[in-house]
């Protein structure tokens, strides 16, 4: 007996996230399985009455001053005025081994702090290299601040910038992808140095206060030690954009089945 198959269409509309080439963590973003602690995008639909949104974790910044949005690399970015625009994190960040992930656009020529936690961070300095560094946990005074700097590019361009703490070992840096310089640092950070003070994005407490000047898009932190072929991963997904969805109509249907 042959069957025939009716639909009756009953129509369901979903509500996707509209991406603009920026998004939180996804189920298929690779930072999902490395670690990641807290991403801040700085996008515009994470700004809510002087917050920043952390679109991972929990770890809303506040923000002081008026950074500019302006287009970043990915989505919107925020440009600082190198006066008194900063972001400052509710909750502290530290781990023993850690990476801190960033794209940005300098004003060069000037110490321009990106992240820092005032016992590690990532910066320029003011002759146009770009590294990370930690405030060790030793009684050397010699052997305090383990530091990689490397010219950064002067093209005028966004840059992918990565700083890699790996406890008791060696701090890492990395410009698109790729590892420039790495420096021992066989002393693990100092927790105690600086514990009262929580994070900042374009701004450190050191020399009585330095602010950066320029944007930043994407800043990630990460609560291991990523190595080379996954700080490739991050220079990759950062080059990634994905289209815009809008809302979706979907159809959902009830089947009968007639003989």
């Amino acid at each position: 007996m042959k069957k025939i198959l009716s639909i009756s269409f009953l129509t369901f509309t979903v509500f996707l996230f509209s991406f603009t080439g920026v998004q939180s963590v996804q189920a298929d973003d690779p930072r999902e399985k490395m670690g990641i602690v807290s991403l801040w995008t700085l996008d515009k639909d994470t700004v809510q009455v002087g917050k920043i949104e952390d679109v991972f974790g929990d770890n809303t910044g506040t923000i002081i001053g008026k950074p500019e949005q302006i287009d970043g690399y990915r989505g919107d970015a925020f440009k600082f005025d190198g006066v008194v625009d900063l972001i400052r994190m509710d909750k502290d960040i530290i781990f023993p081994s850690l990476t801190v992930e960033a794209i940005i656009k300098p004003t060069l020529g000037t110490r321009n702090p990106i992240y820092d936690k005032y016992n590690y961070g990532i910066q320029l300095l003011d002759n146009n290299t770009v590294g990370i560094w930690i405030r060790a946990n030793t009684p050397v005074q010699a052997n305090h601040w383990p530091s990689a700097y490397v010219p950064y590019p002067t093209d005028g361009e966004w840059h992918h910038i990565v700083g890699v703490v790996e406890n008791k070992k060696e701090v890492r840096i990395y410009i698109d992808g790729e590892l420039i310089k790495k420096t021992p640092a066989p002393d693990p950070i100092s927790v105690a140095y600086g514990a009262a003070l929580k994070p900042t994005i374009a701004y450190t407490q050191h020399l009585g206060g330095i602010w950066y000047e320029g944007a930043i898009d994407e800043v990630a932190v990460f609560e291991v030690a990523l190595g080379d072929a996954d700080v490739r991963k991050l220079y990759t997904n950062a080059l990634s954009t994905l289209q815009p969805t809008a809302k979706l109509a979907i159809t959902w249907g009830t089947l009968k089945i007639q003989d």
